[in-house]
């Protein structure tokens, strides 16, 4: 699916793309190159957000997460002959 947008570039740019034979596919190229860049931005972001996060928890935080998750591997395991 497409859709047609109509959008206003500096003199430059409007000179680049006119020169290219297909408009729409030299913009689609270009903003596909700076598309994986912003999405690592966003995890370094939330990494970071997390990272936080984990750092300014209480040690009964902490503690209360440990028995947790050992509680999930019981659970998970019971019955697992290794």
């Amino acid at each position: 699916m497409t859709v047609k947008l109509s959008i206003s570039v500096p003199d430059d740019i409007a000179a680049y793309l006119q020169s290219r034979g297909n408009t729409s596919a030299a913009v689609t190229d270009a903003v596909r190159r700076i598309l994986p860049e912003a999405r690592r931005e966003r995890q370094r972001a939330a990494a970071q957000a997390y990272g936080e996060f984990l750092r300014n928890r209480s040690p009964e935080e902490i503690e209360a997460d440990r028995q947790f998750i050992e509680s999930n591997n019981d659970i998970a395991l019971r019955g697992t002959e290794w």
